[in-house]
């Protein structure tokens, strides 16, 4: 065994940590980096809001809020709440679409217009759907980007409950 000193340990010690950190930042790196070198105009999959993101209130037309209460929601006017709501904001967090090359033509009148308030952002993020036979069509007015999934989506996201009366 080697003989050191206290302060001899403690600087190998300090040296084994150092790169012990950065061989996990590494890897991380390589994991989780976009090196997807294929084509610009491939489609690819980009999350609503994301799972790292807290969302805080969401507003649909102006209609229907729903705010957060501490781990639980609240919808203003109440015609959905608990396991239905919970449900339906995990849905939020979770869903993503694909981007859409070309825009497409829709009738702006006929969206249902969504402000996302999300923790740590100062603007809130805005969402336009437009619901078609076959998919659902989102425009993300910060981006301007398109986004397109199924149109079974449309009943996890807006369940026919928020819109009751």
């Amino acid at each position: 065994m080697v003989k050191l000193s206290k302060t001899g340990w403690n600087n190998v010690i300090i040296f084994v940590v150092m790169g012990f950190i950065l061989l996990i930042n590494v890897t991380n790196k390589k994991i989780y980096s976009s090196d997807d070198s294929s084509d610009e105009n491939s489609k690819q999959d980009i999350a609503l809001v994301g799972t790292q993101n807290i969302i805080l209130t969401l507003n649909i037309n102006n209609i229907v809020a729903i705010e957060r209460i501490g781990r639980t929601w609240r919808a203003t006017p109440a015609s959905i709440s608990g396991q239905a709501l919970a449900q339906m904001m995990m849905s939020w967090q979770q869903s993503s679409g694909q981007t859409m090359v070309q825009a497409p033509e829709v009738d702006r009148q006929l969206s249902l217009d969504v402000l996302l308030d999300i923790a740590g952002k100062t603007q809130p993020l805005q969402l336009s759907f437009y619901a078609t036979d076959q998919q659902l069509l989102i425009f993300n007015h910060a981006s301007q980007q398109w986004l397109v999934m199924p149109i079974a989506m449309y009943g996890q996201l807006f369940p026919q409950e928020i819109f009751v009366d």
